[in-house]
């Protein structure tokens, strides 16, 4: 307000100033003053006090897409993610090439099979298998003294023989694979006790079965306390 009156009083001295410099007449007419010669200007004025702070404005409108920025930096390597479904199976790769020999292994062992049986009374029947039931050697049992049969206990080579004592008759036996005739043996029998034999070397499968058989009449098998007729085969490999 101090500052406000100081100006006003200027203004005033400064028209009264004027006044009498300019030769300011007292007119006749209305009270008019002719205009005399300007004055010096004053000294500006004081600032004004600042007013208060207008309101925000409202936003306007988005402005367009700016350009795309340059690529930033790589960031760092997140974790490993989960362990998908197995896809579908390749084609099959080209065979490689044979590997080196392996060492030597240590010699194998293959049980030893055999058996040797002999006739326990002359003249067996003639319906079927001859039953040797004088057992020499048969310890793993792969001879069936009940039904006269030899039955392999493995896939392997055999060999198989026989030893007849003939007499008073004469003999016609046959050897038998599985039904299968493998060899005949026919003697005539003379005068005294004589000996036929006979022997095959067979394949044979396990559980194939070999056995010897009397053909017709021709029984002339003997045994007695000091001759045997008998009957062994065992495993070649």
């Amino acid at each position: 307000m101090i500052a406000m009156r100081r100006v006003t009083v200027r203004v005033a001295i400064l028209l009264v100033v004027h006044c009498f410099l300019g030769n300011c007449e007292v007119a006749t007419k209305h009270n008019e003053c002719n205009t005399g010669v300007p004055g010096i200007p004053g000294t500006p004025g004081l600032n004004g006090q600042h007013g208060l702070p207008g309101r925000d404005g409202k936003d306007g409108e988005p402005g367009l897409k700016g350009d795309p920025g340059t690529p930033g930096e790589k960031g760092p390597q997140g974790p490993p993610g989960k362990v998908g479904p197995p896809g579908s199976p390749g084609l099959k790769g080209i065979s490689g090439p044979p590997g080196p020999p392996g060492m030597p292994g240590t010699p194998g062992t293959r049980e030893t099979y055999a058996f040797h049986v002999g006739l326990t009374s002359s003249y067996p029947s003639t319906d079927g298998p001859i039953k040797f039931g004088k057992v020499f050697y048969n310890a793993q049992n792969i001879y069936n003294t009940g039904s006269g049969k030899f039955i392999a206990p493995i896939d392997g080579l055999f060999f198989i023989t026989y030893q007849i004592t003939v007499y008073n008759k004469n003999v016609h036996i046959t050897l038998k694979h599985n039904s299968k005739i493998v060899q005949h043996m026919y003697h005539v029998y003379g005068s005294q006790t004589n000996q036929a034999s006979g022997a095959s070397i067979l394949e044979l499968k396990q559980k194939d079965e070999v056995w010897l058989q009397v053909v017709g009449t021709n029984n002339g098998l003997y045994a007695d306390s000091d001759d045997d007729s008998t009957f062994s085969g065992f495993l070649i490999s």
